[in-house]
């Protein structure tokens, strides 16, 4: 059993996770409206160490692997560059800056909620309820920069097998746990990641939203 806490993508198979990571369910909470509101965790799960995930979609006990990738395509095609490299910056009020990367938002819809991010991070008034809606980004595609330093919610390591009330959604990797591709590349070690595991994102192992289209 190996003490460091990392994921390992296999080739056309599962996440292998090692270092006794927690591992949660959490769905996202929906208002009145319909619109994203906040993140419920629903289950603690307790695997075995290592364990594995699934990622081809088509496990018949989500989200652990059981075994049925058989002709899944799980070739990765994220970009190996950094989030800085590939990242927008859009208008924010005075010492702040709204970065965003398009490539890995997974349309949990806190941006455009109740209220829409591109407005809240124009003004101090509204910049806290901006921070939230970044921080429930569970790919870190959002990301605010106040004075030139990025903010960053404090997470404990952990995993979190994401739901809609209607779909499921990626895995949530919080806390700068490493992502090792299944060539030993060792992708830019951030503080929430979203990794595929409906096994059509064109952006592997990462995921785009392509599970809500």
């Amino acid at each position: 059993m190996s003490d460091e806490r990392k994921i390992k993508v296999t080739k056309d198979g599962p996440y292998m996770v090692y270092g006794q990571i927690p591992l949660n369910e959490e769905m996202i909470k929906r208002d009145s409206m319909g619109r994203s509101e906040k993140w419920e965790e629903t289950k603690k799960l307790y695997p075995d160490e290592p364990y594995a995930l699934c990622r081809c979609g088509k496990s018949t006990d989500k989200p652990f692997c059981t075994g049925d990738h058989a002709g899944f395509k799980g070739g990765e095609t994220a970009p190996r560059d950094t989030y800085d490299n590939r990242s927008k910056v859009y208008p924010a009020a005075e010492g702040v800056q709204l970065f965003q990367d398009p490539g890995l938002c997974v349309g949990a819809g806190f941006c455009h909620g109740k209220y829409n991010v591109g407005e809240t991070v124009k003004k101090k008034s509204t910049l806290d309820i901006a921070l939230q809606q970044t921080y429930d980004c569970p790919g870190g595609s959002l990301v605010i920069a106040i004075d030139g330093e990025k903010q960053e919610p404090k997470f404990e390591k952990s995993i979190s097998a994401t739901t809609t009330p209607t779909k499921i959604g990626p895995l949530w990797v919080k806390g700068e746990i490493p992502v090792i591709s299944s060539d030993g590349y060792e992708y830019e070690v951030r503080n929430r990641v979203a990794l595929c595991r409906c096994g059509r994102s064109m952006n592997k192992p990462f995921c785009d939203g392509m599970h809500n289209r």
